[in-house]
């Protein structure tokens, strides 16, 4: 009579779990791997989303200044920002770091920073940023480097105000981070100009 032994049987099921358990393991190691890959990208799209929010209204809006509300330009840089929106609110965003803003930031840990805006003149500030994105103050630094950089808040002719529209640029760096021992740093830049003309 012929067939299969035990000792055919056990190694010919060993090796289908060993195969199986194998196949698993990859399986649910893609499966994360393509979790983490959404989670970021829904972040990096907030953090795009929130950078052309900012570029838009900034914009269409006036009166531009910073390093406290009523200053005038920062060509050296400043973490502050502020305007005259196009319906004639004042706007400011401001980058905050440190662990006395954990609770603004939404963020946790020893890493915090985040953009703020404020709608009412500096009253109240709500977090522009996703709580899972960290951006870094390096105005502590050497060399010291900052948010945003402004020139052309005042007409350098009265003659001639195109050449002298306010120009802002803004330097955005720090991490994604998903977890601990995850995250994925970047760096973002971009110039926005004055729509309106000074007259």
């Amino acid at each position: 009579m012929k067939g299969f032994t035990l000792i055919e049987m056990l190694v010919s099921v060993a090796i289908f779990a060993f195969v199986v358990v194998i196949a698993l393991g990859a399986l649910l190691a893609i499966s994360a791997s393509d979790r983490k890959a959404e989670s970021l990208k829904a972040v990096i799209n907030n953090l795009n989303f929130s950078l052309d929010s900012m570029s838009r209204s900034i914009r269409t809006g006036y009166n531009y200044h910073c390093g406290s509300f009523g200053g005038g330009d920062c060509q050296s840089g400043s973490n502050f920002f502020a305007y005259t929106a196009a319906d004639g609110t004042q706007v400011a965003y401001q980058l905050v770091s440190g662990s006395g803003n954990a609770t603004v930031c939404g963020q946790t840990g020893s890493n915090i920073g985040c953009i703020v805006r404020s709608t009412d003149g500096g009253a109240s500030w709500q977090p522009l940023t996703a709580p899972e994105v960290v951006v870094n103050d390096y105005s502590t630094s050497v060399p010291a480097s900052y948010m945003f950089y402004l020139v052309g808040s005042i007409p350098q002719s009265q003659n001639d105000p195109i050449s002298a529209q306010p120009k802002v640029n803004i330097l955005i760096s720090g991490a994604v981070v998903l977890t601990p021992t995850q995250q994925s740093k970047f760096n973002l830049q971009t110039t926005v100009t004055q729509r309106i003309y000074d007259q």
